[in-house]
């Protein structure tokens, strides 16, 4: 587990930063993270399964992101889907960044699709748009579905 300091929040109407400082519940809790990447369920209606990675310190855009971070982020994402994949029987993972609204914050929406007729058979932009029509997942199957990632996850250490 990461120590994270719970300073006042620098940017205060930013959702993913109110996560981070513990100000905002997210379903399942936190489901994989390192010094600078944070994995979790997302709030929104994206279908469940749908996680969110984010950075651990506030970016604006993938420009600003450190070396560091930057390094960290594909071996984090690899790690992440593979280990979806495996515990959700997924067939594809779509890794998205709609960063379209201040307050920015770097952050990419990891979601599963599976084969067969599981929604209607659609796929990429047609199937995203098809979950944001959809109601939120439940906020017990969302922390079921974070509980199993993160139990997969911490198998494969």
């Amino acid at each position: 587990m990461v120590e994270v300091s719970k300073s006042p929040l620098e940017h205060p109407d930013c959702l993913a930063c109110q996560i981070l400082a513990g100000q905002v519940q997210v379903p399942g809790g936190m489901i994989a993270e390192n010094a600078w990447w944070v994995a979790d369920h997302c709030l929104g209606a994206h279908g469940l399964g749908a996680i969110v990675v984010k950075s651990r310190t506030h970016r604006d855009n993938l420009w600003d992101l450190t070396p560091k971070e930057a390094a960290t982020l594909g071996p984090f994402l690899q790690r992440l889907t593979q280990a979806m994949v495996a515990a959700l029987g997924a067939e594809r993972i779509y890794i998205n960044s709609w960063v379209d609204q201040p307050p920015y914050h770097v952050h990419f929406l990891l979601q599963p699709r599976y084969s067969g007729k599981v929604e209607l058979g659609l796929q990429g932009l047609e199937l995203q748009v098809y979950r944001s029509l959809q109601p939120k997942p439940k906020w017990d199957e969302a922390a079921a579905i974070a509980i199993q990632i993160r139990n997969h996850l911490s198998a494969k250490t």
